[in-house]
């Protein structure tokens, strides 16, 4: 594969489990032309953690420009963050901005949209009476906006409200009111924003069988215009670049000629 990047990636900044440099090495082993971390923003949210603090931001900061110079001439390495509709860790510096929704509000109450089995299923019950559309919804409504509160550069995990809904276990992924609220948010965030990451990362850690977007949001998407780039989410070195040459094959299959990615001179296409 040519024109290898990864731009969604974690470390022991926030909930990954290696460090930059780590990281950043596992990166040069994959053969990627560019590299990109992209940290959690810190939120309003009071439970939230695992995440960019006061304390930690410059050090991250100060820890990536130290190691762009370190690694020059071997990967192209950038210091993004990904950005919570919720969150209020400011932007400015930072390579690229990965705009993402991980909460659903209702009575005031916020729940995380992309917990585990248990807690999403508990997620419904509390604040939607069981009823997983309106959950989904919900979050759908939240999603529409991420481009223009966030103003990112790429819309991340697009449809994560579908992460533990392997085998349409808590909801029919076909359903009219699914569909209609998972594209009247596509529709509204493409006004804004029309580069959607196709991400791998819970195909990584979970097993799922598809990727963020599904593949029948992807070829929503290609119908209206969206462009894509590959994102494996990854939190760990073994999850850098997951699937990238499968999620290729898929892309071409649906019809994309071409998927982006990031280097020190901007986006570019590579062809498909």
């Amino acid at each position: 594969m040519t024109g290898l990047c990864e731009l969604h990636a974690h470390t022991s900044y926030c909930d990954g489990a290696n460090t930059c440099e780590e990281m950043t090495l596992a990166a040069i082993d994959a053969g990627l032309e560019s590299f990109g971390i992209s940290e959690h923003s810190h939120t309003t949210v009071p439970q939230d953690t695992g995440n960019l603090t006061a304390e930690s931001l410059p050090l991250y900061r100060a820890e990536m420009r130290a190691l762009r110079e370190k690694y020059a001439g071997k990967i192209t390495l950038l210091a993004g963050i990904e950005l919570d509709l919720l969150g209020d860790t400011p932007t400015d510096g930072f390579d690229y901005v990965i705009g993402s929704t991980h909460f659903v509000c209702a009575g005031g109450e916020y729940r995380f949209v992309d917990d585990d089995s248990k807690g999403q299923l508990e997620t419904a019950q509390r604040l939607f009476g069981g009823d997983f559309y309106a959950f989904a919804e919900a979050y759908y409504t939240e999603e529409s906006t991420v481009a223009r509160v966030t103003g990112c550069d790429i819309i991340g995990h697009f449809d994560l409200i579908a992460k533990n809904n392997e085998d349409d276990c808590f909801f029919d992924s076909s359903h009219p009111r699914y569909r209609a609220a998972a594209i009247d948010a596509m529709t509204e965030i493409l006004k804004t924003q029309r580069l959607f990451e196709v991400n791998t990362g819970a195909m990584f850690r979970r097993g799922r069988s598809e990727q963020y977007p599904q593949t029948w949001l992807l070829r929503e998407l290609l119908a209206r215009g969206g462009e894509v780039i590959l994102s494996g989410d990854a939190h760990t070195t073994a999850a850098i670049a997951y699937k990238f040459r499968e999620m290729e094959e898929l892309l071409r299959s649906v019809g994309f000629r071409h998927r982006k990615i990031l280097t020190a001179d901007g986006f570019r296409d590579i062809a498909l």
